[in-house]
């Protein structure tokens, strides 16, 4: 499950997700709004995991992302930032790394009870 955060960061795109990523929260949601900012000229991505959120079910997504040419991440200077929010284990934080160089765009891990903190970082 994904919704749109009501007040996503100035700039940014918000998303709150529950569970898992599924492949059509990503053809229905997550990549029409990705694909309308990167033609607006500045792509900013705040992601906020629910309690529960499978941070595994990312990779395979952005995977997804890198290889839509409407999105050129990775190539397109209007790419900027991906907060991604969430309980994350020591494992996960560990291969964290791994997850982040599929989206050669700048990439930061932030505990839920930071997301203020990934608020800020995303816009800057």
């Amino acid at each position: 499950m994904i919704e749109p955060i009501e007040d996503p960061p100035g700039g940014a795109l918000g998303f709150r997700v529950g569970g898992e990523l599924t492949d059509a929260d990503y053809a229905e949601v997550l990549a029409p709004a990705l694909r309308d900012a990167a033609a607006a000229g500045e792509v900013r991505l705040l992601l906020v995991g629910a309690e529960g959120f499978d941070l595994g079910s990312l990779k395979g997504r952005f995977e997804a992302l890198r290889s839509d040419p409407e999105l050129d991440l990775g190539h397109s200077k209007d790419w900027r930032r991906v907060a991604i929010v969430a309980d994350a284990g020591l494992l996960f934080r560990r291969s964290f790394p791994l997850v982040a160089r599929v989206i050669p765009v700048d990439v930061k891990l932030f505990e839920r009870r930071d997301e203020a903190a990934a608020r800020a970082w995303v816009t800057g």
